[in-house]
């Protein structure tokens, strides 16, 4: 009997079986050409190597980076970052009191933890110690070139890349180029002096909160203070105890509150310090730490029907924060009449101050509740024609609120980004722009910026991206940019939602372009977690896609898997697919 024989079949593709484009078909119907369409020898799905550009160093840039390395493959990551560390803000603000108003425990990467937080809420340096910690144990500074930064970014549509001008701090020019880029440089960022006539007639010290003179003594020195919202709020109480006076020009009110999160915070919403007993919990009992770091997380989650004008939860708010600050006003009746807002709580951002109106009582403070209309060599003059002698004026007034990255963006067919958005900026999702491809926005305009920690938002916006470009990686994509359409839909979602909600009312407001009236460009028509779900997948039929072939199935490639190309692969994955198991 002679021996069986069965037919075997090798699971590698054999190069003598392709045959040649040209060559003639034995069924007459084949010897024609499909629109001039030729395979690509390559399996489904192979990965094309990209350039990944991402401006700035601050958390963004530090989460992209550690994400990459464990999630994305044939990658060339690069981040370009104008300061001499990382840290961003928290590198840049440094002035007296300068603390997160959101609890340490949930400002903080989901992926590193930090169980030895001093304080309920950290101040700037320590903040700043933790991203650096971050840095250095996973070694994501390689992927920086510091003192760098970007002047220019031209989308180039034959080729697929953006070209990147840059300057480095001695001066030095050159280029480079990418298929992704991402401003990573944040939305309060470039900071800026009030556009208040005669300010370089000024003779004294004039300081800014973002870049504030550490080495500057005000012990005893006559200082202005101009600008009501947060940097004020927490320089304020620091300074009037050493001042010799100080003059808070304050022309509009705000909601001091209580921290977010204060249901967890000390008495009356204050920051306190950990005990050792705490730290030590903290340190050695996981599942105890987890607890209290999702039931931080979840209070934050609550405050969206708060937002509602006319809500019950905003009316009682109201009520319970304006007796609270008359309360700290010493029921003052010209303070609690300037300084107590009759707009929504919300309206403006809601800004924690833990002894800030009580210290606006103190015998050596003047509280001007008008603008400062010029200055002069010895100070300030206000609205009413009043001038007031100043040896300091320091302005808390803020940054540049466009959502438009400091460096030009020129997109599609020559488009600048800045003109494009102009006063009322509009993307799509807060996270691409029509017309400029491959560019990814952290955060762009009506993002999730009043919602809570901003650290596990841009664990959802990395997300996002990750899948668009791992589409682009293995599915023959140049790229990929939102419909107008579909932009415009969303601005006009947003802004109807925007109606029934407080960051919508009539006050003056950063969340307005600090306007007191028009639209809300910088906050989300939505809760915290309305926006993670609407984040995990991509809507693809949202997007113009360009391929570099003219058929989108040229990824398709020669039939064959990465799978059964892969000696070690699982020719029959698919019996565990978690469907097969339902």
């Amino acid at each position: 009997m002679s021996p069986s024989r069965i037919v075997t079949s090798s699971s590698a593709p054999d190069p003598s079986a392709i045959p040649d484009s040209n060559a003639t078909h034995e069924n007459p119907w084949y010897n024609q050409d499909f629109n001039g369409f030729r395979i690509s020898e390559q399996p489904l799905f192979q990965r094309r190597p990209i350039r990944f550009v991402c401006i700035g160093a601050g958390a963004t840039g530090l989460q992209i980076a550690y994400k990459a390395e464990r999630l994305l493959k044939d990658v060339t990551l690069q981040i370009y970052e104008k300061n001499s560390d990382i840290g961003g803000t928290w590198l840049e603000n440094r002035y007296p009191g300068c603390t997160c108003d959101i609890p340490s425990h949930s400002y903080q990467f989901t992926w590193h933890r930090n169980p030895n937080w001093s304080s309920f809420y950290s101040g700037s340096e320590e903040i700043w110690r933790y991203f650096k910690d971050v840095a250095i144990t996973y070694d994501l500074e390689k992927y920086v070139k510091f003192n760098t930064a970007v002047e220019k970014a031209v989308w180039q549509e034959e080729e697929g890349v953006w070209r990147l001008t840059l300057v480095s701090s001695d001066g030095t020019r050159f280029e480079d180029t990418c298929e992704i880029l991402v401003n990573g440089s944040g939305v309060l960022n470039a900071w800026r002096y009030p556009d208040i006539p005669g300010m370089e007639n000024f003779k004294g010290k004039l300081m800014h909160s973002a870049r504030w003179d550490s080495e500057y003594d005000l012990k005893g020195k006559t200082v202005a203070v101009i600008g009501g919202g947060s940097s004020a709020v927490q320089i304020v109480p620091q300074i009037q105890p050493i001042v010799g006076k100080l003059i808070p020009f304050l022309r509009s009110p705000v909601w001091v509150t209580t921290g977010f999160g204060a249901k967890f915070a000390g008495p009356g919403g204050t920051n306190f310090e950990y005990s050792p007993s705490q730290l030590k919990e903290f340190n050695t009992d996981p599942s105890a730490y987890d607890k209290y770091c999702r039931d931080l997380e979840g209070e934050l989650n609550k405050r969206f029907t708060m937002m509602h004008n006319k809500s019950q939860d905003q009316k009682n708010s109201r009520d319970v924060v304006a007796d609270m600050m008359s309360t700290q006003l010493n029921k003052d009746p010209t303070l609690t009449s300037k300084l107590i807002p009759d707009f929504a709580l919300g309206c403006r951002r809601m800004t924690p101050g833990s002894g800030y109106l009580q210290s606006l009582t103190k015998d050596n403070v003047s509280v001007i509740t008008s603008s400062v209309a010029k200055f002069t060599e010895k100070g300030v003059v206000d609205e009413t024609g009043q001038e007031h002698e100043v040896d300091v004026v320091i302005c808390a007034t803020g940054f540049d609120v466009s959502f438009t990255p400091h460096f030009e963006v020129m997109g599609r067919g020559g488009k600048s980004l800045k003109e494009e958005f102009g006063e009322l900026p509009k993307t799509y999702l807060a996270v691409t722009a029509a017309d400029f491809p491959n560019l990814f926005l952290l955060l762009g305009s009506n993002g999730p910026v009043s919602h809570g920690s901003v650290l596990p938002i841009f664990d959802w916006h990395t997300r996002y991206m990750f899948s668009m470009i791992h589409k682009l990686q293995t599915e023959n994509i140049k790229c990929f940019t939102p419909k107008a359409a579909c932009v415009d839909e969303f601005f006009s979602y947003t802004h109807e939602l925007m109606k029934r909600l407080a960051w919508s009312a009539s006050c003056s407001s950063w969340f307005k372009m600090g306007k007191k009236d028009g639209p809300v460009t910088a906050v989300w028509g939505g809760s915290r977690l309305h926006y993670f779900e609407v984040m995990k997948d991509v809507r693809w039929e949202d997007y113009d896609i360009t391929y570099w072939s003219r058929n989108r199935f040229q990824f398709l490639g020669n039939g064959y898997t990465q799978c059964e190309l892969d000696p070690e692969g699982d020719p029959v994955w698919y019996f565990d697919d978690p469907f097969t198991k339902a």
